[in-house]
């Protein structure tokens, strides 16, 4: 028994091993002859199968004999039968015909509508009510739930914040550099344009006289400021150039809306009056809102406006 094959007639067995020619299982059970192993003898052996003495029977030979322990040699293959022929396949009958398919009876006859009765009266539609009043215009108004800014002052009637009174002491000190520049241009040229005739003409003057030509000078002087605090604070903004570098604006005392060009000239107007007695009613007018509950002064009262705080 080896792992590897020493020469001619070696052969393998099922465990993987290499045996000699005489344990293969067709060999003949004898021992082998004493000069077969002998070298240079050429000595058949007498059992038929034509081998030289010594040497075991070639695989197949009715003399070869399985070794002891080894597997028995596999036989050859069975011979396997022709396969059965299939008969032809069944014949299906005809299918059978179809009956006719039901009739349905007739359709049931709809009766006439009944007739239709006369319809009934709709009631009158309820009378509406008399719609409330607007109040301030979206934005503006606090609402409660945000509450107000410390130091602010909200409008008890249009729910918005009024102006602080010294923003409009600065707004209007503003407002008169900006009308007395333009004031005093206009003083300049009536000057240029009467000075020269006044001088050539001998001097007849009275105390009305004089007082008219005060009066009409002052007038004349007071049309530029008129006419700008009426357009600006009676327009859309309601604010003049003053009003618009604090961030205030004039509006309605009901409803927060322009006031317009007329309740402006107005209100400037009333001004203009309080100025001419030695000017202290107009200080009272300016010193109003400090105690006023809606922050009023007194012009603001005749042309029904108040002073808001846009940007508070």
């Amino acid at each position: 028994m080896s792992d590897t094959s020493h020469g001619a007639g070696w052969w393998i067995a099922s465990d993987g091993k290499w045996y000699p020619p005489h344990l293969h299982p067709d060999a003949p059970s004898r021992a082998p002859a004493q000069d077969a192993e002998q070298p240079g003898r050429d000595v058949t052996s007498d059992d038929g199968s034509g081998s030289p003495a010594g040497q075991p029977a070639p695989p197949g030979s009715a003399a070869w004999v399985p070794p002891p322990g080894a597997a028995p040699p596999y036989g050859p293959a069975p011979a396997y039968g022709p396969a059965p022929a299939y008969g032809p396949a069944p014949a299906y009958g005809a299918a059978p015909p179809y009956g006719a398919a039901p009739g349905y009876g007739a359709a049931a006859a709809y009766g006439s509508p009944p007739p239709w009765g006369p319809t009934g009266g709709y009631g009158a539609p309820p009378g509406y009510g008399q719609p409330a009043p607007y109040g301030a215009p979206p934005g503006y108004a606090y609402p409660p739930a945000w509450g107000v800014p410390p130091g602010l002052y909200v409008d008890e009637v249009l729910r918005v914040p009024l102006a602080a009174w010294w923003k409009r002491l600065v707004a209007i000190l503003i407002d008169w550099m900006i009308v007395g520049l333009s004031t005093l241009v206009i003083a300049l040229v009536f000057a240029a344009a009467l000075g020269p005739s006044s001088t050539n003409q001998p001097r007849q003057s009275s105390a009305g006289a004089t007082f008219g030509a005060l009066v009409a000078f002052w007038l004349i002087l007071a049309l530029p400021g008129a006419i700008y605090f009426a357009a600006l604070n009676g327009s859309n903004r309601g604010q003049t150039v003053g009003k618009m570098a604090l961030g205030i604006a004039v509006r309605d005392a009901q409803t927060a809306t322009p006031i317009g060009f007329w309740r402006a000239l107005g209100r400037n107007l009333i001004t203009l009056l309080f100025s001419i007695p030695l000017s202290i009613p107009y200080i009272l007018d300016s010193l109003a809102p400090l105690w006023d509950r809606r922050r009023q002064a007194w012009h603001d009262k005749v042309a029904r406006s108040v002073v808001v705080d846009v940007r508070p």
